[in-house]
């Protein structure tokens, strides 16, 4: 008898075990059956309470999904002013913002909504519907934008939830968030800034026994302007002795007309200043750099005197990033001219920038 106890015992529990083992497999096929959407986002190009917004929406389909159009619901949202107002109608589009931006770049998805989807929206429920749309493939990330989507966000902050629908996939839910501000401004300061750089400070004739027969020329020297001013900028040039003069025969050599364009003549003393076209250069920069009229030289002598004034000698018209000037000293003596070895000048270059 107590055998026979044991023995129904055992036929119970294995009773129990094969049901329950029932139980599970029935179940299992409704797991497994149900496919879901993953690595789902909803960006608001707008996060601020009561702002209007687009919307960008990316997800990737299961390895079974076949299905075509989907939905966007947000939860709590009734239309009013409060929760925020849905619109609509709106576009489905591939890019965003006034770059049109792909929204593949902008989340990273391989392939945009299929076929001509169209949006429609139900303000008094927070849906939004995707129509239109052709076969999803699957395991594939998806794009899409919807823009104006929001005609308010909700006026009070904090986070809400969403649920995203494509194809045959069961919904994923999102969250998102409302704050009062989703701006930040940025602020900084550019200094003015202007250098000027001369390449050296002796600038001697050569050779350096001026001759009757010719004109003399000095090597030249240049210099060197790097500014941000937008209107341009200026050089200047003034003579401390307003030609050469020799100390010891208590003789200048005259500057030829100062501010006035002027050829020398071989035999006719006269001194002058000149910019050769080819020794001037803007570099980068959004200006054009120029000499002025009356010290443009065309060749060798010719250009304009300096004197004690200060004189300008070349401009830009805007910003220069290392434009070049190059600057020339031109002599002719006469017969009688007096002989000395100490002929000498002192020109002051100075420069500013207009900001």
């Amino acid at each position: 008898m107590k055998k026979l106890k044991q023995t129904n015992k055992k036929i119970q529990i294995i009773l129990a075990l094969l049901v329950l083992v029932a139980a599970n497999m029935a179940f299992l096929p409704k797991v497994f059956a149900t496919t879901y959407l993953t690595k789902t986002s909803l960006i608001f190009t707008n996060m601020n309470s009561g702002g209007a917004s687009s919307l960008i929406v990316e997800f990737t389909t299961s390895a079974s999904n076949t299905g075509t159009n989907g939905q966007i619901v947000f939860s709590g949202w009734t239309g009013s002013a409060g929760t925020g107002t849905v619109a609509t109608s709106q576009a489905v589009a591939n890019t965003f913002g006034p770059g049109s931006t792909d929204c593949e770049t902008i989340t990273g998805a391989t392939a945009h909504l299929p076929g001509s989807p169209t949006a429609a929206g139900t303000a008094g429920t927070g849906t939004i519907a995707i129509t239109d749309a052709t076969a999803l493939a699957i395991s594939t990330s998806y794009c899409y934008v919807l823009t104006s989507a929001i005609t308010a966000n909700p006026t009070s902050t904090g986070q809400g939830t969403a649920t995203v629908t494509a194809g045959a996939d069961a919904a994923s839910n999102v969250a998102f968030d409302i704050i009062s501000n989703d701006q930040v401004v940025v602020n900084a300061t550019v200094p003015p800034s202007y250098t000027l750089a001369l390449s050296g400070n002796t600038d001697n004739f050569s050779p350096l026994a001026l001759s009757t027969g010719s004109i003399g020329s000095t090597t030249g020297i240049t210099a060197t302007v790097n500014t941000n001013a937008q209107n341009g900028w200026y050089l200047w040039g003034l003579d401390a002795n307003t030609g050469l003069k020799s100390t010891t025969q208590s003789y200048t050599v005259a500057s030829k007309t100062p501010g006035s364009n002027a050829t020398l003549t071989a035999g006719t003393e006269g001194y002058v200043t000149g910019l050769p076209a080819a020794g001037i250069t803007q570099g980068s920069g959004a200006g054009t750099t120029s000499a002025i009229t009356a010290y443009a030289s065309s060749g060798s002598g010719n250009g304009s005197g300096l004197d004690t004034a200060e004189r300008q000698i070349a401009k830009s018209t805007g910003t220069a990033n290392g434009a070049i000037v190059t600057i020339k000293e031109y002599a002719a003596i006469s017969g009688v001219t007096p002989a000395a070895l100490d002929y000498s000048d002192t020109i002051t270059l100075v420069g500013a920038g207009s900001f």
